[in-house]
Parts: C-alpha cells; structure tokens; sequence
C-alpha cells in the first residue's frame, strides 16, 4: 500500500528528448491522493492544464514551498471540489496522481531550474519539451509508485491532448479515458494566440526588467479564452482599479480594469521562462491521428461546455466523429454553462455526475 498526500519528488538521472537533447539530473513535483491497492490497479492520473499544478486537492501553504512562485490561489488544489473522500472522483476508491511538466515552475525540472553543467539557472535556454517528453516522464513516475494500471487518465484542456496522446503511448496500461473542454489537435485560433504570447515573452529575453509586464500581457491574451465575455463582464467591477493615465485613453471601463488585474495577479504565481516554454511544447503538439485506433479498449468520455472559446466545442465533436471512425467506444456530453472553459475548474456540480457514471 503507498499513501501519499503531500508534495513529494521523483528523480530521473537522464530523461532523452524528443529534440534529441538529453536532460539531466530531472526532478517532478507531485502528489498523490488515496492509497494504491495491492495490485496497484486503481490509479487515476490527471494532468493539469497550461498554468495548472500538481497541487490538485487539499490545502498547501507558502511555507512548504518556498522555491516556487506562490499567491493565493495556490492554498487550495485547483481541483479540489473534484477530488477528495466521497467527491466526483472518490478517493476512498481511487489513488488519484498528479505531476507538475517538465518545463512548469512548481518544482519540476524548468527553465528557472540551475542546469547541472553550468551551475545557473538555464532561463530561455531550457531544452524544447515536447509533450510526449511530460508522458514519458509521468509514465516513469506511475512505475516508481508501483502503479500497475491506470482505471483513467483525465486531462481538461491542453492536459486533455497529453491525456490522449498517453493514452495512444501506452493503451494496455489504461481503462478508460477522459477529455474534458479538450480535443485531439491544435487548432488555427490556438496556434495564433500561442504565437502572439511568445512573441512577447521573448521580448523579456532583451528587457529583463520588464519581463513581469510581458508575462501579464501574454496571460491577457490567453485570459479572455478561458471565461466567457458575458462572464467577464460580470465579474468586472463597476469602478476601474487604474489611473487614466496610465494608459491615456485606456483602462476606463471595468472591463478592461478586470483583465489589467488578471494579468497583474498572475505575474505572482508563474514566471514568463516556463509560460513560454509550455506554449512552446503546445505549438509542436501534433498527433497521428491513425495512432487513436490504439484507444479501442480504452472507454472514453468526451465533455464539451457550450460556452468554451478556448477549445470549441465543435472541436470535441470533430474528435468524437474521429473516435467513431477509429471504432473507439465513447460517450460524448455537451455542458450548458455561461462560465466558459473555466467551466472545469468552477462548476463541479455540472460534472459531477457525468463524471462519477462514467467511472
């Protein structure tokens, strides 16, 4: 039996590259929720989304983790209403694990890690991390902890294409599958906003004292995908946060005030290094599409949110008819909300059942 509930550490000595690249002396962050049975087949791995953590379920504190960035939103588990005893994904059953990616900054191996052979910190120059790359490693992690099987592997957003394509990896080590405001490819919008985030962070390359002013227009950019306008506007305050001259002739609504905070409030809790990095690795996501007829003894569940302008929800059904035509048993479920792909993080009760049937 292995019982786990605060953030530990797993090494690899040398993890090879899809690049090419060698990386040494590789830590991943992570922790685990449940006990693992003896014959280590109830496990369910989530991975996070593009700014998520290993930190899925309970509270964490500053003080346990002083080598990372760190706001509040970090003292409770981003998916901490999903996960737990007698929750959607029950931990009296399950042994739930989560891992932070290579290239992320919550204690895995990035680019604000010190590169072994130089002593300091390896910044822009990080090797290329392709997701493949985070599969492996979480697959050599599942081995560690003596997971012999996997009952699921459940990613919302960008973890959903790591979800799948692990799946695609490894199809004899899972039993079931589930995408959530997710999809099988990088869509044109995608490719674009990646492209105008990087683009920027790589501008704090040459400008280091303003890379904190770089990294909060990148998340602008990306922001507005991830809730709905007509939420935005809601949750916007009637009064702007900011002097109007700051901008001249800018930030006098409050819906601009609103996406100014979010951009401010995230430059505490990430850096631009390890932003840039897994958009980089979300960039080269590419998919053989013939490789998702490996998931034909995988049940998979595919959710949409109506709402979501980050993932369509066109793109989910293009994936169900790709499922379909690879012979994939699936069920496919479309969730009304206003909340937009945020929909995963802040309305568990609409998934709830979905979720737990499934299971």
């Amino acid at each position: 039996m292995k019982v786990q509930s605060n953030t530990s550490k797993f090494y690899i000595p040398q993890l090879k590259l899809v690049s090419g690249d060698k990386l040494d002396g590789v830590e991943i962050a992570y922790t685990t929720n449940g006990n693992l049975s003896e014959n280590g087949d109830n496990a369910i791995l989530v991975f996070h989304a593009l700014t998520g953590s290993h930190m899925l379920a309970g509270q964490f504190a500053k003080k346990d983790n002083p080598d990372i960035p760190w706001n509040e939103e970090l003292e409770t588990g981003w998916w901490d209403d999903f996960v737990g005893p007698n929750k959607i994904i029950d931990t009296n059953k399950y042994f739930v694990v989560c891992a932070n990616y290579i290239g992320g900054c919550y204690g895995s191996t990035g680019p604000n890690s010190n590169d072994p052979t130089t002593k300091e910190s390896y910044g822009y120059n990080f090797p290329s991390i392709y997701f493949k790359d985070i599969e492996v490693s979480q697959k050599l992690l599942l081995d560690h902890l003596g997971v012999k099987s996997l009952e699921a592997v459940i990613g919302p957003s960008i973890g959903g294409l790591m979800a799948l394509e692990f799946c695609t990896l490894y199809p004899n080590f899972v039993n079931k599958f589930i995408s959530i405001s997710s999809g099988y490819k990088l869509s044109t919008i995608q490719l674009l906003h990646n492209l105008e985030q990087a683009y920027i962070l790589n501008l704090s390359k040459d400008s280091k004292e303003r890379k904190q002013e770089y990294l909060s227009l990148a998340r602008m950019i990306a922001h507005k995908t991830y809730i709905s306008l007509e939420l935005l506007s809601k949750r916007a305050k009637n009064r702007s946060l900011y002097d109007d001259d700051l901008i001249e002739g800018f930030l006098d609504s409050p819906q601009e005030s609103y996406m100014m905070h979010q951009g401010e409030k995230f430059v505490e809790r990430f850096t631009p290094e390890s932003y840039n990095s897994i958009i980089k690795g979300w960039q080269n996501f590419s998919l053989d599409t013939k490789s998702i007829s490996n998931l034909k003894n995988i049940k998979t569940l595919v959710i949409s949110v109506d709402s979501d302008v980050c993932f369509y929800p066109e793109e989910q059904i293009d994936f169900v008819n790709i499922l379909n035509d690879n012979k994939v048993q699936n069920t496919y479920h479309m969730i009304q909300s206003t909340k937009g792909h945020d929909s995963f993080l802040l309305e568990p009760e609409l998934f709830h059942e979905i979720i737990e049937n499934f299971l």
